[in-house]
């Protein structure tokens, strides 16, 4: 613990007379008062010129504190004196205002409850001065009810409030963010931190005088040295004279700082005991004191509330805390303070003392308790300073225990506002300040947005605040002395207002939600609180109600059932919603023995539009079709839309067949109709798949998987369409499932294989390439065609696993026929557009050749035209880190799809692939001959290797190699090769026997001539 001793002063009167300055003036004056000769007033001079940083550092700022105490106003100028700041001081708001006016400072820190003109008041005639407006504003204040003065606050343009009391780092905080200044901007070099307990604000005041002496004595030394000799032994004097009064300055400049942070302290505690523990420690440490007692009464003052000590056994004291014949209660009928040398009239078994200092704590109403100081035996007696301080630390807590006591009944009455206000009345009328209180109480009424009323015992309404007139729509003037039955509805029946009723009776209180009406005629709900207020004998004096506005937030709540329930793009039902009507429906048509169908569709071909105009367009297109359909849905019908591209049509009433056929018809028929997007005539058609009830199930899922079998049906026989289910679809979607689930154990069961199929050049008949091809054998199905299980494993995604399998293997085999010394060919892997989707494919690719160690030219990747029209930026980003290392790429099946010149120059492609349908007709079919010709024409144009497949026949080998294909690979070189066979055809070098030159004319080919490609 800190004491502030003043025992070892050589003359306790030079220590005294510098102490009746510093209780007239902040330690701010003090420290002018001990550096500077003609020091003036703080509250209109800067601080110490020493506080004040280097010239270019920072640009010094005006800071105006406003605030009725004067030891708030001291306690701020302070803490804001070591940040070298231009400090003013003002002790209400018109006093403020004056001092604006004629100094225009940068920031005001100010107090909002003070009499004349309040914080509030004050800042809103700043605002309604133009040339005042923008002056930046801190409330500094003590702050009961949170939420309700920043309401205040900001209804007045003021964004940053600080709660008394608030740490000093809280307070240089929001002055340095007001200023845009750092959280170090205008501080200086403050030294180590202090010990722990250590008073803060009296370290800084004792190192700011030190400061101040070492600058007198280097002043006094100048001027010796100007003097001479003989002045040298009286400046000596006059040094050891400033010393030992500069020291009894130090002395009390460090009390005042702790009697300031004590006050703060006390301030910020909200529990008894250890406001009293606070005051116990400090008072001992201010005063020098061996022994402090403090006895507190309760607001009776007739019964002891709370007795404490340090130094004495307070039990000692206790039989005498109210005996006004002796000592310590005697101090309860004490005017004044009252000092003894000794503690002779102390009760028995008190610690022996040499000094004894003991006062009532009261203020002009009240009174409080006592509290008393002693000194062990041999100490300086109490002095008369002593005892002036003495008085003032009685002071102080007395006003922390009075403020102490509000903090109570507050708390006690904050459940709603309006209770909190009236607790607020009944507890300043015990307090002087409660004018201003009950000011700041109607303003935050006036700001809050809740609507309040208050009725009379009887009903009658007696005021309501603005809010109530904005929800509304009635004035005050329109509802006062009216009874509020003017805002009912008439939703609700007589018993739900005498169930308010006995709810207000029975417990004072009813919270709930009631649906009310506004003048204008419009319903709208509340959420509201009716509290009853009793007055000192116990009756019912008012009723307050205080109610929200909900309406937005049942709307909101309304809009989230609704998004959980609907599609936010279409806004029709989801697949949720959808169930819950088909199994209604389902209900009604057993109970009434009729049937209903599904109508499971979607758009065909949606993806392309996206991926050419955009998703917008796709996403314009749904609604559309959402709102065509649902004009072709009977008012019993459901129209739900599952996702994606998928919609159902619940059809209630269907008679027969032939009724679904034509509600069928008209919905494909309407959905044709052309659809305009960003300028372009879309024309779009749609599948169909059909389930009828009962027939094709007896519930909502076994109707929707069996629609779902039906459209598929209609997607592979050509979309456009619509398919009713059939007991044979289902038949083939469970073998369907039953391959998928066979082919996920192929994988785990390595019944997977590659065979090899040679690829041979026509200029010398030798095989140049091969291609791998995936085959299946299980020992459950047999041989299993790619045909059979490729779309199967690119619809269930397990297309990825397996073609990574299958260029991993490719590598393997080829490096081990490359180090079992065959020739080296390339091999060709096809690989699947879902694979370029998910943008693995390099990755893989990379990784089989570091794994196999085959040289990368020795690769060679098939795509189809279908990845380049998924994501082309995603294909071609791809393709360039395969080109880079060193893999060819080749692009299969040409002229089968959507195929695009513009994607042939754009994409890095090495060699381009006839598909065989055009060589299966290549002889007999003249167009088959010419889109041969012209795709080998087109390809050697862009310096492109051709290669034919599903060469079967002499006529089609002498056909390509007349018309300039650069390789075949087909039937009739050789069928694909298990890697043995492969092996084995590859050591014979077996070589294709090339044909004659062919006629100028075949039979059955195109008239006349074909040229050789170039």
């Amino acid at each position: 613990m800190l004491r502030f001793s003043n025992r070892s002063e050589t003359n306790p009167e030079s220590a005294r007379r510098p102490a009746l300055l510093s209780l007239q003036a902040s330690p701010s004056v003090l420290l002018h008062a001990g550096a500077m000769p003609g020091a003036t007033d703080a509250s209109t001079s800067p601080l110490s010129p020493h506080t004040i940083p280097a010239p270019g550092a920072w640009r010094m700022s005006t800071i105006l504190i406003v605030d009725d105490r004067p030891s708030n106003r001291r306690y701020l100028s302070a803490l804001l004196g070591h940040t070298g700041h231009r400090l003013l001081e003002a002790y209400d708001g018109a006093h403020a205002l004056a001092q604006v006016r004629t100094e225009r400072p940068d920031l005001i820190i100010t107090d909002i409850l003070m009499p004349a003109m309040d914080g509030y008041e004050f800042v809103q005639q700043l605002r309604a001065d133009p040339e005042l407006a923008a002056t930046r504003v801190i409330f500094y204040s003590a702050i009961y009810a949170v939420s309700e003065t920043t309401a205040l606050a900001r209804s007045c343009g003021v964004t940053r409030v600080l709660a008394k009391p608030a740490d000093p780092e809280d307070i240089l905080a929001a002055v340095h963010g007001e200023l845009g200044l750092s959280g170090s901007a205008g501080m200086h070099d403050q030294g180590p931190p202090p010990d722990d307990g250590a008073p803060v604000l009296s370290a800084d005041l004792g190192s700011s005088i030190d400061d101040a002496l070492v600058s007198a004595r280097q002043a006094l030394g100048a001027l010796l040295q100007r003097h001479g000799a003989t002045d040298a032994a009286l400046g000596a004097d006059l040094n050891t004279l400033v010393g030992e009064r500069m020291s009894g300055l130090r002395s009390l400049a460090a009390r005042l700082g702790a009697m300031e942070e004590m006050s703060l302290r006390l301030t910020g505690e909200r529990n008894a005991d250890a406001m009293i523990g606070v005051f116990l420690q400090a008072a001992g440490a201010i005063l020098d004191a061996d022994c402090v007692a403090v006895c507190l009464l309760d607001s009776g003052e007739q019964r002891v509330r709370h007795l404490a000590a340090r130094g004495v056994d307070s039990a000692l004291l206790a039989g005498r805390a109210l005996d006004t014949r002796q000592l310590p209660g005697t101090l309860l009928q004490q005017p004044l303070a009252l000092r003894l040398q000794d503690g002779a009239a102390l009760p028995e078994g008190h610690p022996a003392v040499d000094g004894f200092l003991g006062l009532a704590i009261r203020d002009r109403n009240h009174l409080y308790g006592w509290m008393y100081c002693a000194r062990a035996p041999g100490a300086t007696p109490f002095s008369h300073e002593d005892e002036r301080i003495g008085v003032t630390l009685g002071a102080q807590l007395a006003v922390a225990y009075e403020n102490l006591g509000l903090y109570e009944v507050v708390q006690r009455h904050a459940a709603q506002l309006q209770l909190e206000a009236a607790a607020r009345l009944q507890a300043d009328r015990a307090l002087r300040d409660s004018e201003q209180r009950l000011r700041l109480s109607a303003r935050i009424l006036e700001s809050t947005q809740e609507s309040i009323m208050m009725t009379d015992a009887q009903g009658a309404i007696i005021a309501v605040n603005p809010a109530f007139e904005h929800i509304t729509g009635y004035s005050e003037a329109e509802v006062v002395g009216r009874n509020p039955r003017l805002l009912q509805s008439g939703r609700h029946d007589s018993a739900f207002y005498r169930a308010i009723w006995a709810s207000l009776t029975a417990s004072g209180q009813w919270r709930g939600e009631i649906t009310n009406r506004r003048k204008n005629g419009q319903v709208y709900p509340e959420r509201i609180s009716i509290n009853a207020v009793r007055g000192a004998n116990g009756a019912v004096d008012a009723y307050v109600s205080v109610s929200s506005d909900i309406s937005a937030l049942k709307a909101a709540h309304h809009q989230v059932d609704f998004l959980s329930n609907h599609d936010p793009l279409t806004l029709l039902p989801n697949r949720s919603v959808l169930v819950d009507r088909m199994q209604q429906a389902i209900a009604s048509a057993r109970h009434g023995d009729r049937q209903i169908a599904l109508l499971l569709f979607n758009i065909d071909r949606l993806q392309r539009i996206n991926d050419s105009l955009g998703h917008e367009a796709g996403d314009a297109l749904l609604r559309e079709v959402a709102r065509r359909a649902g004009m072709l849905a009977g008012p019993a019908d459901s129209l739900a839309h599952l996702g994606s591209d998928e919609f159902v049509l619940l059809l209630t009433e269907c008679l027969d067949s032939d009724a679904i056929i034509v509600a069928v018809r008209r919905l494909i028929d309407e959905i044709a109709q052309p659809f305009h997007a960003d300028g372009h005539e879309l024309i779009v058609t749609t599948s169909v798949g059909i389930s009828i009830y009962p027939r094709d199930g007896a519930n909502p899922s076994e109707l929707l998987k069996a629609a779902d079998v039906a459209l598929s049906h209609m997607k592979d026989a050509g979309r456009n369409g619509f398919r009713f289910f059939k007991g044979e679809m289902n038949a083939h979607a469970l073998r369907w499932m039953a391959l998928e689930t066979h082919l996920r154990r192929a994988i785990e069961r390595n019944e997977l294989s590659l065979h090899y199929q040679p690829q041979v050049a026509l200029g010398s008949g030798r095989m140049c390439s091969m291609e791998a091809l995936l085959r299946w054998s299980s020992p459950e199905l047999g041989q299993v065609g790619p045909g059979d299980f490729i779309a199967l494993a690119e619809d269930t995604g397990l297309i990825l696993p397996i073609g990574n399998w299958v260029i991993r293997q490719a590598c393997m085999q080829n490096k081990a026929w490359q180090d079992a010394g065959l020739p080296p060919l390339r091999v060709a892997v096809n690989v699947s557009a879902h694979q370029f989707t998910a943008g693995t494919v390099p990755a893989v690719v990379r990784e089989a050749l570091r794994e196999s160690g085959l040289d990368a030219r020795y690769l060679e990747i098939e795509l189809t035209e279908s990845v380049m029209m998924r994501d082309s930026e995603a294909a071609e980003k791809q393709l360039a880190e395969l080109t880079d290392m060193g893999v060819s790429i080749s692009l299969d099946d040409f002229g089968t799809g959507y195929s695009s010149l513009g994607y042939l120059s754009r994409f890095m492609l090495d060699k381009l692939k006839i598909d065989q349908s055009f060589v299966r007709n290549i002889i007999s079919d003249p167009r088959s001959a010419a889109i041969a010709q012209a795709t080998i024409a087109l390809a050697h144009g862009l310096s492109l290797t051709v290669v034919a497949e599903g060469v079967e026949t002499a006529e089609q080998l002498a056909f390509l190699q007349r018309i300039g294909c650069d390789e075949v690979q087909g039937y009739l070189f050789s069928r694909p090769l298990a890697a043995d066979a492969m092996a084995l055809l590859m050591a014979s070098d077996a070589r294709l026997a090339l044909p004659p030159p062919l006629p100028a004319s075949l039979p059955g080919s195109l008239p006349g001539s074909l040229p050789a490609s170039p």
